[in-house]
């Protein structure tokens, strides 16, 4: 729900004066001096609206809607309320004595209170002399602040009592610590002009652990660099992201997000990479370790700390083939004293190296054969040790390479059988394979062949 209000010009050129997503315009008047009065629920707060974005809470009242506001010629204005309906009358005189509560700052942690501090403009003593109609003169305006904290967004739902006076700005806020805070200000003996112009309440929120949201590795031969370190690298591969976590929990709506741009991938045969994505409700900075662990081990090994970037990229020589497990574990300790950090970890699925390349056995060329339309008969067995076989290719004395499938028609198993025809003119030719995995390994073989010339 929002309301905003509009002033249009002679000419019909609209401009907005006011807008709000949380309080709704019931009612508008005039105040004696000029000034535009809004009547709103459901906080039933008037306000007077002094320009573009410019506006003051003159009063609260005790009901929840303001809908009918009228003025008089003596300057005094009164307010027609809802829930309960009720009337009340307002100035022009000035009360010597006022009061105004907050409304609830969420600081969307649970958090300790710290100082509260406030200006007000210069005493009315030392500015021109007031209205007579306000408070005697010579008496300084007394302003008392109170602090109450609780854990639900309505104050008056088990929240503490007001803590203070406090009449001293810097004093130390007594409030218990919780998620949510209220300040209340009581100005005493005030006059026309006396007031507050901010107030300041700190709070520390009490440090969470980060969350590491999603992890995924990437194919087998993608690298990944920065984009500036990237710029000059070949083609770029898409890479796959961790999708978004569900709104769960608290976002911190205080900071400005930290925009990262995204690393750039390309094709590297070896390199494995892994991304992700993390989240601290703090907003604290982050560093990241990366583990790995062998299927079968029990111990992590670490590959890379203190890396500021969510992602990296390993060069899988370094380890045997077989099944292996990352872990990436998240740390706030560039934003914290070492006994405050607190760490977060997650594992990855489980993914496979494989570096070595597959065997081609029993290569044969036989004679023709009229199961293959009369062309010589080839078969082979391709085998690896870790993934599937691919794809396998021949040449024949040097000419393109040629795709064939296995005899089950798929490639989709460690150990896959070829037959196929060639044909060949008489003469002595040499017939190439090769052979890949699934990790874009290649393994070859050739043989050696005469095909007799026809007999005279």
């Amino acid at each position: 729900v929002s309301s905003s209000i509009y002033r249009v010009s002679a000419d019909g050129a609209p401009e907005e004066l006011w807008t709000s997503r949380e309080d709704v315009v019931y009612a508008l008047g005039l105040a004696s001096d000029g000034r535009l009065l809004a009547g709103t629920g459901n906080n039933g707060a008037l306000l007077a609206i002094d320009g573009r974005g410019v506006f003051a809470q003159l009063a609260k009242a005790g009901s929840s809607q303001i809908t009918g506001i009228v003025g008089n010629s003596s300057g005094k204005v009164f307010l027609c309320t809802s829930n309960p309906g009720k009337v009340f009358s307002l100035g022009p005189e000035y009360e010597a004595e006022g009061t105004f509560e907050s409304r609830s700052f969420d600081a969307q942690l649970f958090s300790q209170w710290g100082r509260i501090e406030w200006w007000s403009p210069p005493p009315a003593s030392t500015r021109k002399s007031a209205s007579s109609s306000g408070a005697a003169h010579g008496s300084e305006p007394r302003t008392e602040f109170f602090v109450r904290s609780g854990n639900t967004d309505d104050p008056d739902k088990e929240w503490s009592r007001w803590f203070g006076p406090y009449t001293k700005s810097g004093s130390a806020a007594e409030a218990p610590p919780a998620r949510f805070a209220q300040w209340k200000v009581v100005i005493h003996d005030g006059r026309p002009g006396d007031g507050i112009d901010w107030v300041s309440l700190a709070f520390l929120p009490r440090n969470v652990a980060p969350l590491i949201d999603g992890i995924v590795i990437q194919e087998p031969g993608v690298r990944t660099q920065s984009p500036a370190a990237a710029s000059n690298q070949p083609t770029p591969v898409t890479l796959k992201m961790p999708t978004a976590p569900s709104a769960t929990g608290v976002t911190i709506t205080q900071t400005t997000t930290h925009f990262e741009q995204p690393p750039q991938g390309f094709a590297q045969k070896g390199y494995r990479t892994v991304l992700w994505t993390a989240h601290d409700d703090n907003e604290d900075e982050l560093q990241f370790a990366v583990y790995y662990r062998g299927e079968n081990e029990k111990e992590w090994k670490q590959l890379k700390d203190r890396l500021d970037q969510k992602y990296y990229s390993f060069d899988t020589a370094m380890l045997p083939d077989g099944a292996y497990y990352l872990k990436i574990v998240a740390s706030d300790s560039p934003s914290n004293p070492p006994a405050a950090a607190l760490t977060a970890e997650r594992e990855s699925e489980r993914f496979e190296v494989d570096n070595t390349p597959p065997v081609v056995e029993d290569l044969h060329v036989g004679g023709p054969s009229a199961k293959m339309s009369g062309g010589h008969a080839v078969s082979f067995t391709a085998r690896d040790a870790v993934s599937a076989i691919g794809h396998a290719q021949y040449s024949l004395d040097g000419a393109d390479w040629v795709l064939v499938t296995p005899t089950n028609g798929i490639s989709d198993a460690p150990v896959e059988r070829y037959d196929f025809g060639i044909s060949a003119t008489p003469g002595e030719h040499t017939l190439a394979v090769r052979v890949f995995d699934s990790f874009d390994n290649v393994g070859t073989a050739k043989v050696t062949f005469t095909v007799p010339g026809a007999k005279p």
